[in-house]
């Protein structure tokens, strides 16, 4: 009889301890990102995913497809609707479809330096949560890219130098279609795994792009001019959906607020200190970087700000632009010190 009861109780200490090592109702988050593996972001993110496990006793995990095996924009919007995946990472032209004005922090020539960007992101952050939340998204946070420049087989100090470039935006992008042919430019769009073999080609010689980016994908190696002024702010964010983030505990979504908080903003500090590290790396190649003049900066941005009321209330809500605006203005008439 004691052996019989010795065996039970060992039994059950041995499932007890399956359960704790492996709950059996964890929640599973399955996320889905275009970064392959072993990119510093997707490290980054990794090491987040496992902190969580830990900080939760493992009863929230995360399974993460890299390399962009699930597909990006609508084809993750589609597997997060069925429920094959939980979350994805968007740019903001891709969440757009769910937002549209996601993409005003895009408007070419908005932001002058990232402490603009700082500023009315912070701003315009619970607008972008509450309207994602009205369609059943959750924001786990906002991934940087970093400011785009025009890069060029010929020098570009302006509009002019425009003229007759065969210039690449994104598939599916109405602002950069509006703002070049603003300039008088007719853009070509693909996607941007094509952008390379038409850099090749000749099919395109002017694209934009982050410093970091440029190098990522080799387009640097095409290129010897780089317009010396930040073009546009390319963002987007790693979101759940709503039905996911509710079935994580309530005990367990501050610390996983926290910990998504945290990693982020030393994602994003990475992210900087790498494109200023990769525009060294540029100069040291011998890309040159051409200087815009202040009056054809004058001119760009005259032509922007045409385009700005062209696009409100068609591709974006005015109101959320008047609210950007409004925030930039407060932003640079603080004085200096104060920012």
């Amino acid at each position: 009889m004691r052996s019989i009861r010795a065996n039970m109780a060992c039994a059950l200490l041995m499932v007890a301890a399956i359960f704790i090592a492996d709950p059996a109702f964890a929640v599973r988050i399955k996320l889905a990102t275009k970064a392959p593996e072993n990119f510093k972001s997707a490290k980054i993110v990794k090491e987040m995913t496992r902190e969580i496990e830990q900080k939760t006793n493992r009863n929230v995990r995360f399974k993460i497809y890299y390399g962009g095996v699930k597909g990006s924009g609508k084809d993750l919007l589609l597997k997060m609707r069925s429920g094959e995946i939980q979350g994805g990472e968007f740019t903001a032209g891709e969440a757009s479809s769910v937002v549209n004005d996601l993409q005003i922090l895009n408007i070419p020539l908005m932001f002058k330096d990232y402490q603009e960007v700082d500023f009315v992101l912070r701003g315009m952050e619970p607008y972008f949560r509450k309207e994602l939340a009205k369609r059943g998204f959750v924001v786990l946070g906002w991934l940087e890219v970093g400011f785009g420049y025009i890069m060029s087989t010929d020098p570009i100090a302006g509009r002019a130098d425009l003229q007759g470039k065969k210039v690449w935006i994104p598939q599916g992008d109405p602002i950069g279609q509006a703002a070049f042919e603003a300039m008088g430019v007719s853009p070509i769009p693909m996607t941007i795994a094509d952008v390379m073999v038409a850099l090749q080609t000749g099919q395109i010689n002017t694209v934009a792009n982050s410093f970091v980016g440029a190098i990522a994908l080799q387009w640097h190696t095409r290129i010897k001019y780089i317009t010396d002024v930040p073009l546009l702010y390319i963002y987007g964010l790693l979101m759940i959906t709503k039905e996911a983030y509710d079935t994580i505990p309530a005990e367990y979504r501050e610390t996983v607020e926290e910990i998504v908080t945290r990693t982020f903003k030393e994602l994003k500090a990475d992210i900087r200190r790498d494109n200023l590290e990769s525009r060294r790396t540029l100069e040291k190649q011998g890309i040159e970087f051409v200087p815009v003049p202040k009056p054809q900066l004058q001119e760009l941005e005259e032509i922007m700000a045409g385009v700005q009321k062209e696009l409100a209330g068609k591709e974006f809500q005015g109101q959320a632009l008047h609210r950007m605006q409004e925030l930039l203005r407060t932003f640079r008439s603080k004085p200096q010190g104060q920012r």
